[in-house]
């Protein structure tokens, strides 16, 4: 089994957890371990864990990664241990942002909110990425005012949610906004690719 394979395999796990009405769209966990994979990320900090879609799903392919990320819901916080079973010893959580010890993360995932998100330009790498999860306006506006050397792109999917999801058939999976926060050569090269499957795809959507 490929490593996407194994990824939607534990997502499809999460779709039936209590609390899944709040998970990352199947679209959003797939693209990040396309970046995982492209960009060789060997650190992760995901704003927002949740229940743990996005950490139990990547955390099924590679427990090696460092992943580390911030809840501070209650609920969230016992289904994080529950769901992610013996996968829970490879994640470090933190209650708030403001409590991460300044370091080098190759990906920062946005799935929730955090009054202390300007931090994030001191806890990437030179060459860090930024995955916004959902729509999450406010976060992007302040997140690109942080940090004005970048690359944006909205990926979408052209794909509806699936039978097994516990969101509507009737809508498009959700997508995610990618910032290359100063790309290299190979990050503008998939972002320039991205931007344009993006313009494919809203055409063939209308």
């Amino acid at each position: 089994m490929n490593q996407k394979n194994l990824v939607l395999k534990s997502y499809k796990k999460f779709c039936q957890a209590e609390g899944n009405e709040h998970i990352a769209s199947e679209f959003a966990v797939l693209k990040i371990q396309e970046l995982i994979e492209k960009f060789d990320i060997k650190s992760i900090l995901e704003i927002g864990l949740g229940i743990g879609a996005i950490a139990g799903s990547i955390l099924s392919v590679d427990r090696n990664l460092i992943y580390a990320g911030t809840e501070n819901n209650e609920f969230c916080l016992a289904a994080l241990k529950k769901n992610l079973g013996t996968k829970f010893q490879n994640l470090k959580v933190f209650y708030e942002l403001s409590e991460v010890p300044i370091s080098n993360y190759d990906l920062i995932i946005i799935d929730g909110k955090d009054p202390e998100l300007s931090k994030i330009k001191h806890l990437l790498n030179s060459s860090g990425i930024i995955v916004i999860e959902g729509d999450r306006l406010p976060q992007q506006r302040l997140l690109k005012k942080y940090i004005p050397a970048h690359k944006f792109v909205h990926a979408i999917s052209n794909k509806r949610n699936a039978i097994y999801s516990p969101f509507s058939q009737a809508h498009w999976q959700g997508g995610v906004k990618i910032i290359f926060v100063d790309p290299g050569f190979n990050q503008l090269i998939w972002w320039g690719k991205e931007k344009f499957k993006t313009k494919l795809k809203y055409y063939f959507r209308k």
